[in-house]
């Protein structure tokens, strides 16, 4: 199955088609996938065939109540928790349209800070080819930032920022999950004003095999239900307990609710291999 790309756009209302906003130039960053591994049915049913009619205008009075779904996660206090660690990632480079003419282009994307002295992981197709690129704080400072290290293959960058004592993002142990578990994905989702978008679901899949449009192909990645949007790479998939699981980065475009994560450990692996160079 192919999905087609999610372009980075300088996020325009809402109510804007997105392929209007492309012609300025733009972009959102958020990559989309080709899926590699069979993608099996989880089960044997599909959509019901039909449904029952109730026959009476009220329950009888031996019918159980009906209790009211609660959230899986307390999405408010894990917010709380981990939201001082993200950062809003901007990028400005040069492209070309279609009439092979220069044209300014910029993106948006998200990071965790993962040092205290001012490391910030993101994926590696948000900052690609940027001449510059900035980084917004939590508490609202934006600062310069220098692509430290980067690897195309694992789409995983390390940003530096002239800044110290910042709150570090906790990580999790991404081997223990389960298809199942409840999670939530934090990002800057279209760049919408007003701080980080939070979606909720659960994880979907494990061990999924993708490759990207930007020509990474990805293993052992965690899928979810949890909206990823473009903006939202390089953003946290986050645990029930508040703890980083993976970093959000690709999204099926021709289906629904098909996300990507690369797994935290993995991940974790990656950086502390480029930050050795």
């Amino acid at each position: 199955m192919t999905v087609p790309t999610y372009p980075r756009t300088d996020y325009p209302a809402p109510h804007v088609p997105a392929h209007r906003a492309r012609r300025n130039g733009g972009r959102v960053l958020a990559a989309s996938v080709a899926i590699v591994a069979v993608v099996a049915a989880a089960g044997a049913g599909g959509y019901l065939g039909g449904r029952d009619v109730a026959r009476a205008s009220a329950p009888s009075a031996a019918a159980p109540a009906v209790v009211p779904a609660t959230s899986a996660v307390n999405a408010p206090a894990i917010l709380a928790k981990i939201e001082p660690s993200i950062v809003t990632v901007r990028t400005r480079s040069i492209g070309v349209n279609s009439f092979l003419e220069p044209v300014a282009e910029q993106g948006t994307g998200t990071g965790f800070v993962i040092g205290a002295d001012g490391l910030i992981a993101t994926n590696n197709h948000v900052v690609q080819g940027a001449q510059t690129v900035t980084v917004t704080l939590r508490d609202g400072r934006t600062l310069a930032a220098k692509v430290l290290r980067s690897d195309p293959a694992a789409d995983l960058a390390v940003l530096r920022v002239n800044a110290e004592d910042l709150p570090v993002a906790p990580l999790g142990d991404s081997s223990t999950l389960r298809v199942g578990d409840p999670v939530i994905a934090i990002g800057n989702a279209l760049a919408l004003p007003g701080g980080p978008t939070v979606t909720e679901g659960i994880v979907s899949a494990l061990d999924r095999t993708v490759q990207t449009d930007a020509g990474a192909r990805l293993e052992h990645v965690i899928q979810t239900d949890a909206a990823i949007n473009p903006g939202n790479s390089g953003g946290p998939l986050v645990d029930a307990s508040g703890r980083i699981v993976g970093i959000n980065t690709a999204a099926a475009g021709d289906a629904q609710n098909i996300g990507f994560a690369i797994a935290v450990n993995g991940a974790r692996q990656t950086i502390d291999d480029l930050l050795q160079q």
